[in-house]
C-alpha cells in the first residue's frame, strides 16, 4: 500500500507525535509514502513577535525548504520534544535540531520570525480553507481526517492501522468513527 496525502501537524500534541511514530514504524515495515507535512497551529499562528513555543517550532519547520533537511528537522524536533523532554522555547533545542538536519543554527534562528512565520501563516490559511480544524489531520481529496490516538496505537503492526486511515480518506460515506 502506498500512503499519500498532506499531514497537518504540530510539535506539541501527543497525537501528532504518535502519528509521526506510527508512520515511521510503517516505513520500517516496508510501506511507501508520498506525504507532505504542513504545520498547523490550532490556535492560529499569531504574530511573529509573540509566537508561542509550538508556533515557533512550526515556523522553524516552515523555514527549511529543502525536503530532506526539513524531514530531518521534523524528526529531530519531534524526538527532542517528546522523547527527550526538551522545551520548544529553548534556543538550544533549535540548534540541536538544526545540527541534525544539516542546517546552520544561526540561519535557522534568524529565519523563524521572518520567512518561517510568513510561510506558516500562508500554510495556515490554506489548511483552514481545506477544512483543517485540528491536528493531526490528513487530507487527500475531500475533507481532512482528524486522527486521535492512544499509546496503544503502537502495539502491533502499523500497516493495518494506516489501512483504516486510508479507507477513511477514500470513503466520504464514512464521516466519523470514535470510541468513548
Amino acid at each position: 500500500m502506498s500512503f499519500t496525502g498532506t499531514v497537518y501537524f504540530d510539535f506539541e500534541s501527543a497525537d501528532s507525535w504518535r502519528l509521526f511514530v506510527l508512520l515511521a514504524s510503517a516505513e520500517q515495515q516496508g510501506m511507501s509514502f508520498d506525504l507532505d507535512w504542513v504545520g498547523f497551529a490550532p490556535g492560529g499562528p499569531g504574530t511573529a513577535e509573540a509566537m508561542s513555543p509550538g508556533v515557533r517550532a512550526l515556523a522553524a519547520h516552515a523555514a527549511v525548504i529543502e525536503p530532506q533537511r526539513q524531514q530531518r528537522l521534523r524528526a529531530a524536533l519531534f524526538t527532542l520534544r517528546h522523547r527527550e523532554g526538551d522545551s520548544l522555547d529553548d534556543e538550544l533545542t533549535y540548534r540541536a535540531a538544526a545540527r541534525v538536519a544539516g542546517v546552520d543554527g544561526d540561519v535557522l534562528l534568524e529565519a523563524i520570525p521572518d520567512v518561517g512565520h510568513r510561510s506558516l501563516v500562508v500554510a495556515q490559511r490554506k489548511a483552514a480553507d481545506a477544512g483543517v480544524e485540528a491536528v493531526p489531520s490528513i487530507a487527500r481529496h475531500g475533507p481532512p481526517v482528524h486522527i486521535v490516538t492512544t499509546p496503544a496505537v503502537h502495539q502491533g503492526p502499523a500497516k493495518p492501522r494506516l489501512a483504516v486511515i486510508d479507507e477513511m480518506l477514500s470513503d466520504d460515506g464514512l464521516w466519523r468513527l470514535s470510541k468513548p
